[in-house]
């Protein structure tokens, strides 16, 4: 999916949610654990989405369908809580109906609304 400059993807929750379904963002374990929502180590929001606008290590943005440079092997964003995380991720917030129940699930859908958006 393409930002509009103002975001990027990423796999930690932000505290704000956005309406708009072309940004992705997700949450840290820690935020995680007391509420329901966004898996830890899903992933699928710095997977699925392409992202314009520059991410540390990814000077022009991403491709959809792939990780993107800044998630680990546990599919946790290294730049959760840093200045550095692109407004996309930070904006981003977990959805029941983007990011299902499981993370194929997320996966499938945040392919779907790249295809739409793309």
């Amino acid at each position: 999916m393409h930002d509009t400059g103002s975001h990027s993807a990423e796999s930690h929750r932000s505290s704000s949610h956005s309406a708009d379904p072309r940004v992705f963002h997700a949450s840290p374990a820690s935020s995680v654990e007391s509420r329901p929502g966004c898996r830890p180590g899903c992933g699928a929001c710095c997977i699925a989405p392409s992202i314009s606008s520059p991410i540390p290590g990814m000077p022009d943005g991403k491709p959809a369908g792939q990780r993107c440079a800044q998630l680990n092997d546990d599919n946790l964003c290294q730049l959760f809580g840093s200045p550095l995380r692109p407004d996309v991720c930070r904006q981003f917030d977990y959805d029941a109906a983007i990011c299902g129940e499981r993370r194929e699930e997320a996966l499938a859908t945040l392919s779907s609304l790249e295809d739409l958006t793309g």
